[in-house]
């Protein structure tokens, strides 16, 4: 895990836009010489007091071991933040875990992203919503928040590529109602040839026609057969009959 898997961690831990504005690298004031603290979260609620957090980010104990030999550079940030924490991945702290003052939170990002404090800061000074903030600080973090904000080409960028996946998704809706119209196209082409078909069963209601066409479909083929000698038979003794009938007729007109 490295330092910039950290911030995304801490973003994600402060993503409420409405209550927190984060700044990364921020100095005591703007300019390149200055020490810089590598994140700040402003609590913009009245109610939390307008809180301050400051976060420095190791990713390994010697890192660590060298910020707390050298107190200048958090100390320097103690006038104008409220709680100070230090935020590494499991196992970096642990090992000075009994030099560290006991104000400073800890705080242990996961290789998941997540977040759990394993000490929470406190105030390294009793807090006052009225506490003044230099200018030179406050221009220093508002160019670190305008610093992340996307710039005009980005805008730009960004603008064309939501262009580009919306002419893509025309095209794909297109392409999709047009095959639905074509299978629907299809189907109303076999009905219409099923319904020709259907014509042998001399009727003109498609209903009607199914109807019969599933009372013939359900015949069984014995019964079928059986109906074809009985008829053959019964044709077979009106033939007789009818012969029959004839010689008689044929003996009366010789009486």
């Amino acid at each position: 895990m490295n330092a910039d898997d950290i911030r995304v961690a801490l973003r994600k831990k402060y993503n409420d836009h409405r209550q927190y504005a984060i700044a990364e690298e921020v100095g005591l004031t703007t300019g390149f010489s200055h020490r810089r603290l590598d994140m700040m979260v402003l609590d913009c609620y009245n109610s939390n007091g307008f809180r301050i957090d400051g976060f420095e980010i190791k990713v390994s104990t010697s890192d660590l071991r060298r910020e707390l030999e050298d107190p200048e550079k958090h100390i320097a940030f103690f006038d104008v933040i409220d709680y100070y924490t230090l935020a590494a991945p499991n196992g970096v702290i642990e090992p000075l875990m009994d030099i560290i003052p006991k104000k400073w939170g800890i705080l242990i990002v996961d290789e998941n992203g997540s977040t759990r404090y394993k000490r929470k800061p406190l105030a390294l000074e009793d807090r006052k919503a009225d506490k003044p903030v230099p200018r030179a600080f406050l221009a220093s973090i508002t160019r670190a928040i305008q610093g992340k904000q996307p710039s005009e080409q980005e805008l730009r960028a960004a603008y064309e590529r939501g262009r580009k996946d919306e002419k893509e998704s025309d095209e794909w809706r297109t392409n999709y109602m047009r095959e639905r119209v074509q299978k629907e196209a299809d189907k109303i082409e076999k009905y219409d040839n099923l319904l020709n078909r259907l014509h042998i069963w001399r009727s003109d209601n498609i209903e009607e026609a199914i109807k019969e066409f599933e009372a013939f479909r359900n015949l069984h083929l014995s019964w079928i057969f059986e109906r074809i000698d009985a008829t053959i038979n019964d044709l077979t003794a009106l033939s007789l009959y009818l012969k029959g009938a004839n010689n008689e007729q044929d003996e009366d007109r010789l009486v």
